[in-house]
């Protein structure tokens, strides 16, 4: 197989993986009417799935780098299909939930498996836009969902669009498996390099590395809490449809998408292969866009569509250079294990923000303090993220630079 090859299949993988376990955000319109949820509850959804994958998050890293990339995406993503075609049987909250949580064991291989692919085909110079192609899978997955499953959950209802997604996961992991090999030097010195988990210990001591997993987490609250609630917000603060309200998150993730792109191909053409100085600034443009959605209302209408899109690029753009850098700070013989600890911690952050985003809402009945709060957040890892001294050794170049 080429690279590039490789690249295409592992970035459809995280896609449809990715599109069957968020499901439920663009359908949450609908599940609340339907479920008769709270805005608390709706901000549940999202958190049972990313639950499953901080409990799994550091197995996941550990079976990827033991057992290599082609059996455990696939593995993950069969898990994520069928957990997501039998929540579309769910007759209650607590049924759904449940089944969410499981998906979310196979959420959570799809970065380790996806990061080490590329960890393994792509030389450093090549890694940062490899990795923020790749992780546009997350963001078009998120994207054709927003736009596909509204409208069919409309003609059909919600449940016809949750296992419409779960057959696609299916679909993909089938691929995954008949599809994906490793490189051969890869395959020839796998069993002599097999880390242990006790190794994640060398990595924590390390201040510098606690910092970037404590700023991908407080990212995450922010990423999660868009993802979760920006449909729900557009149709309560602008009267919008559910499928209007759906297609704002699509322009949110089609602006990540696009964001995930242009910082990848940054940090490698201009910063040397750094990706610290990307998420940084992406972190200041998500504060802008949620300090304005703060506003409310006093948003003109025709203001929402490229806010969302701004605000999308924020929340999501910065994911790509987390991973790169988390990889490239693993080396490739700890770059699956590493990439499950960070997992946990960026997801730590979804079990945090749309639960809390949505207690506030409920408790003020307002939108205004949890996205004044989100804006905080992301400037707060603005300021500390460059701090810490370089985390990954690299070439020289003619300027000294810190990644």
């Amino acid at each position: 197989m080429s690279r590039w090859a490789v690249l295409v299949l592992i970035t459809l993988a995280h896609a449809l993986g990715a599109l069957a376990v968020l499901a439920v955000a663009p359908l949450s319109p609908f599940l609340r009417d339907t479920l008769q949820l709270s805005r608390t509850q709706v901000g549940l959804l999202l958190p049972a799935a990313y639950l499953g994958g901080v409990l799994m998050s550091l197995p996941a890293g550990w079976l990827t780098d033991r057992l290599g990339v082609r059996l455990t995406l696939g593995a993950g993503q069969a898990v994520i299909g069928a957990l997501t075609l039998t929540a579309s049987f769910a007759d209650g909250l607590p049924a759904l939930l449940a089944c969410l949580v499981v998906a979310g064991f196979g959420f959570s291989v799809l970065n380790p498996s996806t990061g080490k692919a590329v960890l393994e085909w792509f030389p450093p110079r090549r890694r940062g836009l490899a990795m923020g192609i790749k992780q546009t899978g997350l963001t078009l997955g998120g994207l054709a969902g927003a736009l596909a499953l509204p409208p069919l959950a409309l003609a059909s209802g919600w449940r016809t669009a949750l296992a419409t997604g779960g057959a696609l996961a299916l679909v993909s992991s089938l691929l995954t498996v008949l599809v994906y090999r490793s490189p051969a030097a890869v395959q020839e010195r796998a069993a002599s390099v097999w880390p242990r988990l006790g190794d994640v210990g060398t990595f924590l001591r390390r201040p510098g590395v606690l910092v970037v997993f404590v700023s991908g987490l407080a990212l995450s609250i922010a990423q999660s809490s868009v993802l979760a609630h920006l449909a729900v917000y557009a149709r309560e603060t602008f009267a919008l449809s559910p499928v209007a309200a759906g297609q704002m998150l699509a322009l949110a993730q089609a602006g990540g998408t696009g964001s995930r792109l242009a910082w990848g191909a940054i940090s490698d053409r201009f910063f040397g292969g750094r990706r610290r100085p990307g998420v940084v600034v992406n972190a200041l443009v998500g504060a802008s866009a949620y300090a304005l959605l703060s506003l409310g209302d006093r948003l003109p209408v025709a203001g929402l569509a490229p806010l969302a899109l701004v605000a999308g690029g924020g929340a999501f753009g910065w994911v790509g250079l987390y991973f790169a850098l988390v990889a490239e700070i693993g080396g490739a013989r700890y770059a699956g294990l590493l990439t499950g600890v960070a997992v946990a911690f960026a997801w730590s952050g979804v079990l945090v923000g749309p639960p809390v985003f949505g207690l506030v809402v409920d408790h003020t009945g307002s939108y205004t303090w949890p996205w004044l709060g989100l804006a905080a957040v992301a400037l707060g890892v603005a300021v500390t993220l460059p701090r810490p001294a370089p985390l990954v050794q690299r070439e020289p170049m003619s300027h000294g630079h810190r990644p």
